[in-house]
Protein backbone atom coordinates (compact mmCIF):
# COMPACT_ATOMS: atom_id res chain seq x y z
CA UNK A 1 0.00 0.00 0.00
CA UNK A 2 2.58 2.26 0.93
CA UNK A 3 4.77 1.19 -2.08
CA UNK A 4 1.65 2.26 -4.24
CA UNK A 5 1.42 5.80 -2.90
CA UNK A 6 5.37 6.20 -3.49
CA UNK A 7 4.76 5.53 -6.78
CA UNK A 8 1.66 7.37 -7.42
CA UNK A 9 2.27 10.20 -10.15
CA UNK A 10 1.43 13.11 -7.88
CA UNK A 11 3.73 12.20 -4.84
CA UNK A 12 6.37 11.28 -7.36
CA UNK A 13 6.67 14.34 -8.83
CA UNK A 14 6.69 16.43 -5.61
CA UNK A 15 9.41 13.73 -4.56
CA UNK A 16 11.48 14.03 -7.88
CA UNK A 17 11.32 18.26 -7.35
CA UNK A 18 12.52 17.93 -3.81
CA UNK A 19 15.40 15.58 -4.20
CA UNK A 20 16.29 17.40 -6.80
CA UNK A 21 16.36 20.77 -5.05
CA UNK A 22 17.21 19.36 -2.42
CA UNK A 23 20.59 17.85 -3.94
CA UNK A 24 21.42 21.32 -6.27
CA UNK A 25 20.89 23.12 -2.35
CA UNK A 26 23.90 20.61 -1.15
CA UNK A 27 26.15 21.12 -4.27
CA UNK A 28 25.75 24.99 -3.81
CA UNK A 29 27.48 24.41 -0.21
CA UNK A 30 29.77 22.04 -1.35
CA UNK A 31 30.95 24.28 -4.15
CA UNK A 32 31.71 26.85 -1.72
CA UNK A 33 32.98 24.90 1.05
CA UNK A 34 35.64 24.07 -2.01
CA UNK A 35 36.50 27.20 -3.18
CA UNK A 36 37.53 28.30 -0.13
CA UNK A 37 39.30 25.12 0.78
CA UNK A 38 40.97 25.22 -2.35
CA UNK A 39 41.64 28.68 -2.18
CA UNK A 40 39.70 29.03 -5.89
CA UNK A 41 40.62 32.69 -7.54
CA UNK A 42 40.49 31.59 -11.04
CA UNK A 43 36.60 32.99 -11.88
CA UNK A 44 36.69 29.98 -14.86
CA UNK A 45 38.08 27.06 -12.53
CA UNK A 46 35.22 28.06 -10.01
CA UNK A 47 32.71 27.84 -12.55
CA UNK A 48 33.60 24.50 -13.89
CA UNK A 49 33.58 23.04 -10.37
CA UNK A 50 30.11 24.78 -9.85
CA UNK A 51 29.06 23.07 -13.54
CA UNK A 52 30.76 20.13 -12.34
CA UNK A 53 29.30 19.51 -9.28
CA UNK A 54 25.42 20.70 -10.06
CA UNK A 55 25.27 18.42 -13.06
CA UNK A 56 25.96 15.34 -10.74
CA UNK A 57 23.71 16.24 -8.20
CA UNK A 58 21.17 17.00 -10.54
CA UNK A 59 21.80 13.21 -12.36
CA UNK A 60 21.90 11.52 -8.83
CA UNK A 61 18.45 13.41 -7.64
CA UNK A 62 16.92 11.57 -10.88
CA UNK A 63 18.69 7.94 -10.47
CA UNK A 64 16.88 7.99 -6.93
CA UNK A 65 13.82 9.46 -8.10
CA UNK A 66 13.88 6.38 -10.88
CA UNK A 67 15.79 3.64 -9.97
CA UNK A 68 14.47 3.53 -6.18
CA UNK A 69 11.36 5.26 -5.66
CA UNK A 70 10.20 3.97 -8.92
CA UNK A 71 12.33 0.49 -9.41
CA UNK A 72 13.61 0.86 -12.72
CA UNK A 73 16.49 1.38 -14.90
CA UNK A 74 17.21 4.33 -15.64
CA UNK A 75 16.59 4.99 -19.25
CA UNK A 76 15.93 8.22 -19.64
CA UNK A 77 20.23 8.65 -18.87
CA UNK A 78 21.46 5.15 -20.66
CA UNK A 79 25.43 6.22 -20.75
CA UNK A 80 25.82 4.69 -24.05
CA UNK A 81 24.15 7.25 -25.95
CA UNK A 82 25.45 10.35 -23.79
CA UNK A 83 28.41 11.77 -26.32
CA UNK A 84 26.74 11.29 -29.62
CA UNK A 85 23.18 12.70 -28.80
CA UNK A 86 24.74 15.47 -26.77
CA UNK A 87 26.43 16.12 -30.17
CA UNK A 88 23.04 16.22 -32.11
CA UNK A 89 21.87 18.06 -29.61
CA UNK A 90 23.97 20.69 -29.27
CA UNK A 91 24.19 20.88 -33.46
CA UNK A 92 20.49 21.46 -33.46
CA UNK A 93 20.59 24.03 -30.91
CA UNK A 94 23.28 25.87 -32.93
CA UNK A 95 21.31 25.34 -35.94
CA UNK A 96 18.52 26.82 -34.73
CA UNK A 97 19.90 30.03 -33.16
CA UNK A 98 21.82 30.16 -35.97
CA UNK A 99 18.94 30.09 -38.44
CA UNK A 100 17.15 32.60 -36.49
CA UNK A 101 20.56 35.16 -36.68
CA UNK A 102 20.73 34.90 -40.10
CA UNK A 103 16.91 35.50 -41.07
CA UNK A 104 17.69 38.92 -38.80
CA UNK A 105 20.57 39.47 -40.53
CA UNK A 106 18.88 39.03 -43.89
CA UNK A 107 16.40 41.31 -42.52
CA UNK A 108 18.72 44.42 -41.72
CA UNK A 109 18.74 43.51 -37.83
CA UNK A 110 21.89 42.13 -37.23
CA UNK A 111 24.69 43.31 -37.87
CA UNK A 112 28.68 41.85 -36.90
CA UNK A 113 31.14 44.34 -35.93
CA UNK A 114 34.03 42.42 -35.29
CA UNK A 115 35.34 39.37 -33.66
CA UNK A 116 36.96 39.05 -30.27
CA UNK A 117 39.01 36.77 -28.08
CA UNK A 118 38.22 32.61 -28.07
CA UNK A 119 38.86 32.87 -24.88
CA UNK A 120 35.63 34.71 -24.23
CA UNK A 121 33.76 30.98 -25.63
CA UNK A 122 34.79 29.77 -22.49
CA UNK A 123 32.26 30.56 -19.63
CA UNK A 124 29.05 30.74 -21.87
CA UNK A 125 29.72 27.48 -22.97
CA UNK A 126 29.93 26.43 -18.97
CA UNK A 127 27.39 28.12 -17.81
CA UNK A 128 25.14 26.60 -20.79
CA UNK A 129 26.31 22.80 -19.95
CA UNK A 130 24.85 23.98 -16.03
CA UNK A 131 21.73 25.39 -17.56
CA UNK A 132 20.85 22.52 -20.09
CA UNK A 133 21.47 19.21 -17.47
CA UNK A 134 19.38 21.38 -14.59
CA UNK A 135 16.40 22.55 -16.22
CA UNK A 136 15.96 19.85 -18.95
CA UNK A 137 15.96 16.68 -15.98
CA UNK A 138 13.69 19.05 -14.10
CA UNK A 139 11.37 20.23 -16.78
CA UNK A 140 11.60 17.43 -19.16
CA UNK A 141 12.49 14.56 -17.08
CA UNK A 142 10.77 14.90 -13.82
CA UNK A 143 7.80 17.09 -14.75
CA UNK A 144 6.71 16.38 -18.35
CA UNK A 145 7.74 12.80 -18.16
CA UNK A 146 5.71 11.81 -14.96
CA UNK A 147 2.83 14.05 -16.05
CA UNK A 148 2.35 12.85 -19.29
CA UNK A 149 2.22 9.41 -17.36
CA UNK A 150 -0.04 10.26 -15.51
CA UNK A 151 -2.62 12.69 -17.65
CA UNK A 152 -1.23 12.78 -21.50
CA UNK A 153 0.76 13.65 -23.45
CA UNK A 154 -1.13 16.76 -24.79
CA UNK A 155 -2.16 18.08 -21.12
CA UNK A 156 1.77 17.17 -19.94
CA UNK A 157 2.82 19.22 -23.11
CA UNK A 158 0.85 22.35 -22.31
CA UNK A 159 1.47 22.10 -18.72
CA UNK A 160 5.09 21.90 -18.90
CA UNK A 161 5.44 24.82 -22.00
CA UNK A 162 3.16 27.00 -19.76
CA UNK A 163 5.57 26.36 -16.54
CA UNK A 164 8.76 26.49 -18.72
CA UNK A 165 7.28 29.91 -19.96
CA UNK A 166 6.42 31.34 -16.48
CA UNK A 167 9.32 30.51 -14.72
CA UNK A 168 11.44 32.69 -17.60
CA UNK A 169 9.35 35.72 -16.02
CA UNK A 170 11.42 36.65 -13.06
CA UNK A 171 14.55 36.98 -15.12
CA UNK A 172 15.64 40.23 -16.30
CA UNK A 173 13.86 42.58 -18.59
CA UNK A 174 11.17 39.67 -19.09
CA UNK A 175 7.61 40.56 -20.16
CA UNK A 176 4.70 38.32 -20.48
CA UNK A 177 5.30 38.24 -24.18
CA UNK A 178 8.53 37.24 -23.72
CA UNK A 179 7.28 34.24 -21.60
CA UNK A 180 4.77 33.37 -24.49
CA UNK A 181 7.58 33.76 -26.92
CA UNK A 182 9.90 30.33 -24.37
CA UNK A 183 6.59 28.76 -23.56
CA UNK A 184 6.41 28.19 -27.82
CA UNK A 185 9.32 27.91 -29.21
CA UNK A 186 10.93 26.63 -26.22
CA UNK A 187 9.04 24.39 -23.80
CA UNK A 188 7.30 22.72 -27.17
CA UNK A 189 10.40 22.26 -28.80
CA UNK A 190 12.16 20.76 -26.15
CA UNK A 191 9.15 18.33 -25.18
CA UNK A 192 9.05 16.98 -28.50
CA UNK A 193 12.29 15.92 -29.17
CA UNK A 194 12.10 13.87 -25.71
CA UNK A 195 9.27 12.55 -26.95
CA UNK A 196 11.24 11.17 -29.51
CA UNK A 197 14.05 9.57 -27.96
CA UNK A 198 12.37 9.42 -24.34
CA UNK A 199 15.99 9.80 -23.30
CA UNK A 200 17.46 13.51 -22.19
CA UNK A 201 20.77 13.54 -24.07
CA UNK A 202 19.44 15.38 -27.07
CA UNK A 203 17.03 17.66 -25.18
CA UNK A 204 20.19 18.52 -22.81
CA UNK A 205 22.58 19.25 -25.78
CA UNK A 206 20.05 20.99 -27.53
CA UNK A 207 18.98 23.61 -24.61
CA UNK A 208 22.89 23.75 -23.94
CA UNK A 209 23.64 24.70 -27.91
CA UNK A 210 21.22 27.36 -28.13
CA UNK A 211 22.03 28.86 -24.81
CA UNK A 212 26.03 28.63 -25.86
CA UNK A 213 25.23 30.02 -29.27
CA UNK A 214 22.93 32.84 -28.28
CA UNK A 215 25.32 34.34 -25.39
CA UNK A 216 28.47 33.38 -26.04
CA UNK A 217 28.67 33.17 -29.90
CA UNK A 218 26.27 36.11 -31.00
CA UNK A 219 26.36 38.05 -28.13
CA UNK A 220 22.69 37.95 -27.45
CA UNK A 221 20.81 38.32 -24.17
CA UNK A 222 19.83 34.95 -23.06
CA UNK A 223 16.31 35.02 -21.62
CA UNK A 224 16.83 38.60 -20.79
CA UNK A 225 20.35 38.18 -19.42
CA UNK A 226 23.14 40.50 -21.73
CA UNK A 227 26.15 38.42 -22.44
CA UNK A 228 29.55 39.29 -24.56
CA UNK A 229 30.71 36.65 -26.88
CA UNK A 230 32.59 35.68 -29.44
CA UNK A 231 31.37 38.20 -32.21
CA UNK A 232 30.78 41.95 -31.39
CA UNK A 233 27.06 42.27 -32.95
CA UNK A 234 24.29 44.68 -33.24
CA UNK A 235 20.93 43.55 -32.60
CA UNK A 236 18.63 46.53 -33.14
CA UNK A 237 15.37 46.84 -35.08
CA UNK A 238 11.40 46.86 -33.97
CA UNK A 239 10.62 44.60 -30.73
CA UNK A 240 8.83 42.24 -32.88
CA UNK A 241 11.57 41.36 -34.91
CA UNK A 242 14.37 41.63 -32.46
CA UNK A 243 12.76 40.96 -28.82
CA UNK A 244 13.65 44.06 -27.22
CA UNK A 245 15.45 44.05 -24.16
CA UNK A 246 14.71 40.22 -23.48
CA UNK A 247 16.51 39.40 -26.73
CA UNK A 248 15.84 37.33 -29.85
CA UNK A 249 14.05 34.62 -28.34
CA UNK A 250 11.05 37.06 -27.88
CA UNK A 251 11.22 37.76 -31.68
CA UNK A 252 8.55 36.65 -33.73
CA UNK A 253 11.20 34.87 -35.84
CA UNK A 254 12.68 32.29 -33.26
CA UNK A 255 8.93 31.50 -32.53
CA UNK A 256 8.17 30.76 -35.87
CA UNK A 257 11.14 28.59 -36.49
CA UNK A 258 10.83 26.99 -33.39
CA UNK A 259 7.53 26.07 -34.29
CA UNK A 260 8.20 24.69 -37.82
CA UNK A 261 10.92 22.67 -35.24
CA UNK A 262 8.83 21.32 -32.97
CA UNK A 263 6.02 20.62 -35.33
CA UNK A 264 8.07 18.34 -37.34
CA UNK A 265 9.54 16.43 -34.20
CA UNK A 266 5.93 15.93 -33.10
CA UNK A 267 5.09 14.48 -36.23
CA UNK A 268 8.32 12.37 -35.80
CA UNK A 269 6.82 11.29 -32.02
CA UNK A 270 3.28 10.59 -33.83
CA UNK A 271 5.21 8.25 -36.60
CA UNK A 272 7.52 6.61 -33.61
CA UNK A 273 3.94 6.47 -31.79
CA UNK A 274 5.25 7.81 -28.83
CA UNK A 275 2.27 10.13 -27.87
CA UNK A 276 0.27 9.08 -24.37
CA UNK A 277 -3.31 9.30 -24.38
CA UNK A 278 -5.20 10.67 -21.56
CA UNK A 279 -6.51 8.30 -18.77
CA UNK A 280 -10.38 8.73 -20.01
CA UNK A 281 -9.24 7.38 -23.66
CA UNK A 282 -7.07 4.63 -22.36
CA UNK A 283 -10.31 3.05 -20.53
CA UNK A 284 -11.94 3.12 -23.98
Amino acid sequence: MLLKVIRYPLTRLILGIVLLLGFLSAAGYAIQILIVTLDVKDQLVAAGLNTGLMVLAACFSYWILVRIIEGRVVSELTARYAVPELLIGMLIGVAFISSVMGVLYLLGFFEINGVRSLDLLLAPLIAAIATGFVEEIALRGVIFRIIEEWLGTWISLLFSAALFGALHLGNDNATLIAAVAIALEAGVLLAAVYMVTRRLWVVIGLHAGWNFTLGGVYSGAVSGFEQEGLLDATIAGPELMTGGAFGVEASVVTIIIGLVLALYFLFRAHQKDRFVAAPWRRAS
